[in-house]
């Protein structure tokens, strides 16, 4: 009976562990398995594949939020919020008022150019 550290060939260790051959190769290529040569064949342990796995594991990204880290969400919270908002409305505005309307509607008839 085998336990979690005694070597297994990468075979078997890849058959076990539902893997190929090759990802475990490319894993220890990567530095996170470790791998055991002895004479002409390399082999792993259990215990080390499942450090493998735990050092491959993608944690799951979070909804796209905005967190203030060490302040109160009281009103200067709200207040600053609301700030921001209303000089980015303001700025839309003024670029809006600012640039010139080019649609074909907007040209005055006399600078309408006749084909």
């Amino acid at each position: 009976m085998t336990t979690d550290h005694d070597p297994i060939t990468l075979k078997d260790a890849a058959s076990h562990f539902k893997l190929t051959v090759g990802t475990l190769r490319a894993e220890a290529g990567r530095g996170r398995l470790t791998i055991y040569r002895i004479g002409n064949r390399d082999y792993t342990t259990p215990a080390d594949v499942r450090e493998m796995v735990n050092q491959c594991r993608v944690e799951r990204k979070g909804h796209g939020f905005t967190l203030t880290r060490n302040a109160s969400s009281g009103s200067s919270e709200t207040d600053r919020a609301s700030s921001a908002l209303a000089a980015a409305n303001e700025t839309v505005l003024r670029l809006r008022n600012s640039s010139r309307n080019t649609s074909g509607t907007s040209i005055s008839p006399s600078r309408q150019v006749r084909r």
